[in-house]
C-alpha cells in the first residue's frame, strides 16, 4: 500500500474512532492519556485539551487506583481485558458504571507501547439492575414474612394452645375438689379458671390474626368477613364489607395479599383516621379483582399524601401494601381530604375467579 493508501486507512479509522458512541482512550505506559475521542468528551464531560496529558487517575476514583494499576500491569505484558465492569469517575465527580475493553498497543517490533481502553456506558443497565434486584428483594422478603407468620400462627395453636388446654384440664379436676380447700385458695382456682379461659381466647385470636385457617380452607370472603367482625368488635368501628355473591375462590397470592391490605388499611383508619365508621367493598369486572377501603376520618396529611402517591417511603404499611401490589402487576391508588381516605386496588384476574366447587 502506498503512502496515500495508508494516510486513507488512517483517517478512515480515525473518523471510525472519533464517531464512536463508546470513550476510546489510549494512554502511555506511565498511565498518560494520549487520545481522547467525542464518545470520551460525552462520557466523562472532559474536552481533549483537558484530558491529553494527564494521568488517567482523573477518571478513576481513589478506592480503584489500584485497580486500574493491576489492570496496567496485565496488558504491559500483552493480556488483553474485555468486559470488566466498574466505576469511574465523570467531570463533576458522579460515577459512571462501565464496561471497559482494554487491549496492549504495539510497535512494529510487537512491543507493548501503549494501551488503548474502550469504554461502555452501563449506568442505565447497572440501575435497571440494582432495581430488579431491589424488587426480588422485596417479594422474597414480604414472602418470607408470610411463612414466618404462618409458623407463628401454626406454633400457638399447636403448640402453646394445646398446652393451656391441658393446663384447663388440670384445673377443672382442682376446680372439682375446691370444697376441700380454704376459701382463698379456692378464690385462687376460679381466678385460674378465667385467666386460662382468657389466655386461651388471646392466643386464638393472635394465631387467626397472624395467619387464619379460613383463607387457606374456605377462601377470602370468609376470611374477611370473621376478620372484619372481630375487628369491629374490638375497635368499635362500624364497617360495612360488601362482597359479590359469585366471587369465588381467586388465586392464593392474590387472596393473601387482599387480606393483609384490608388488614393494613383498617389499621390505618384505627390508629390514625379517628372514624367511627369504614367500608371494605370487593368486586370483579373486565378481568380484576377490585377492592376498595374506606374511612370517614380526618384524611391524611397533603405532605405525606404527596409522599404516598409519588412512591416515597412512608412507613412500612403502606410501602408493604405497594409491594404487594406491584407483584401481582396491580394498581393502588390512594384519595383523601376531610371526609376521609380511600383506598383503592386493582389486581389482574388472568384465569378469573377459582370455582369455589
Amino acid at each position: 500500500m502506498n503512502s496515500s493508501g495508508h494516510q486513507d486507512a488512517s483517517r478512515w479509522i480515525a473518523a471510525i474512532v472519533e464517531s464512536s458512541d463508546d470513550a476510546i482512550i489510549s494512554k502511555d505506559l506511565n498511565g498518560v492519556i494520549t487520545s481522547w475521542n467525542a464518545g470520551a468528551q460525552r462520557l466523562f464531560g472532559l474536552k481533549p485539551d483537558e484530558a491529553i496529558g494527564q494521568p488517567i487517575d482523573i477518571i478513576v476514583p481513589p478506592e480503584s487506583q489500584e485497580e486500574e494499576k493491576q489492570i496496567l500491569r496485565r496488558v504491559c505484558n500483552g493480556e488483553r481485558v474485555e468486559h470488566f465492569e466498574t466505576v469511574r469517575l465523570n467531570q463533576n465527580g458522579s460515577p459512571v458504571h462501565v464496561s471497559l475493553t482494554i487491549s496492549p498497543v504495539r510497535d512494529s517490533q510487537g512491543r507493548v507501547i501503549g494501551v488503548s481502553k474502550i469504554a461502555r456506558d452501563i449506568t442505565e443497565r447497572k440501575r435497571i439492575e440494582e432495581t430488579l434486584k431491589k424488587a426480588e428483594l422485596s417479594t422474597r422478603l414480604m414472602e418470607v414474612q408470610d411463612e414466618e407468620r404462618r409458623r407463628i400462627a401454626r406454633e400457638l395453636h399447636d403448640g402453646v394452645g394445646q398446652m393451656l388446654a391441658a393446663l384447663a384440664m388440670n384445673n377443672s379436676q382442682v376446680v372439682k375438689e375446691k370444697h376441700t380447700l380454704t376459701s382463698a385458695v379456692a378464690c385462687c382456682v376460679e381466678e385460674s379458671t378465667i385467666l386460662i379461659e382468657q389466655a386461651s381466647a388471646e392466643i386464638r385470636t393472635m394465631s387467626y390474626l397472624l395467619h387464619p385457617p379460613l383463607l387457606d380452607e374456605v377462601g377470602l370472603q370468609s376470611a374477611l368477613k370473621w376478620y372484619i367482625d372481630g375487628f369491629a368488635e374490638r375497635s368499635k368501628i362500624r364497617i360495612a364489607l360488601q362482597l359479590p355473591p359469585d366471587l369465588g375462590r381467586l388465586p392464593q397470592e392474590c387472596e393473601l395479599s387482599l387480606f393483609r391490605i384490608v388488614q393494613e388499611c383498617l389499621t390505618n383508619v384505627h390508629r390514625h383516621s379517628r372514624s367511627f365508621a369504614a367500608l371494605v367493598r370487593l368486586s370483579h369486572a373486565n378481568g380484576e379483582i377490585e377492592l376498595e377501603v374506606k374511612d370517614e376520618g380526618r384524611g391524611i396529611s397533603p405532605e405525606t399524601l404527596s409522599k404516598i402517591v409519588s412512591g416515597g417511603n412512608v412507613g412500612v404499611g403502606f410501602s408493604g401494601m405497594r409491594e404487594r401490589v406491584k407483584q401481582l402487576e396491580g394498581k393502588l391508588t390512594v384519595e383523601s381530604g376531610g371526609n376521609g381516605t380511600s383506598v383503592r386496588v386493582a389486581l389482574p384476574l388472568v384465569q378469573g375467579p377459582i370455582s369455589s366447587d
